[in-house]
């Protein structure tokens, strides 16, 4: 991993922890809100550009619409209890909260399911759109090139597994 997807990645950590704080700290503060909040915090403490920073938050609301979207199966899986105790655990735990709140901000965020080599991801299975090599993440990461065949493309696999 390079020194800038190493900051991306850092960057990423830092601002999912800081979600992760202003949510439990939160009564009454829509997900947006608070992503926006996290995000203005971010940009006055830390090392991160404007456009990098800009950049994680959207790669987090991506990843939060991906949660929402896994419903019930996915908190009944396998999977699932291995994230569980990362601060990827919390997050399940959001999308109960308000689903009107959610399908709002899902409805904004949509990713068309193409991910490529660069992207920092939270934690699913990525199938490599040329030959189809899966590859699981755990915790969030910095995707990079296929381990089969080097391509740079990937369709996130949806988290019922």
């Amino acid at each position: 991993m390079d020194n800038q997807d190493h900051k991306k990645k850092k960057g990423y950590d830092e601002f999912v922890a800081e979600l992760q704080k202003r949510w439990q700290e939160s009564d009454d503060v829509s997900i947006k809100e608070l992503v926006n909040t996290t995000h203005a915090y971010m940009e006055a403490v830390s090392d991160l550009t404007k456009d990098e920073l800009a950049l994680i938050a959207e790669y987090v609301k991506r990843d939060l619409v991906e949660l929402e979207d896994s419903g019930d199966e996915f908190r009944d899986s396998l999977y699932y209890r291995r994230i569980k105790e990362t601060v990827w655990g919390w997050l399940s735990d959001i999308t109960d909260k308000s689903q009107l709140e959610w399908h709002e901000l899902a409805t904004e965020l949509r990713q068309h399911g193409e991910y490529q080599a660069g992207d920092v991801v939270g934690p699913g299975r990525f199938d490599c759109t040329l030959c189809a090599h899966s590859h699981e993440v755990t915790h969030p990461e910095v995707l990079t090139t296929c381990l089969e065949c080097n391509h740079n493309r990937f369709i996130r696999r949806p988290l019922a597994v």
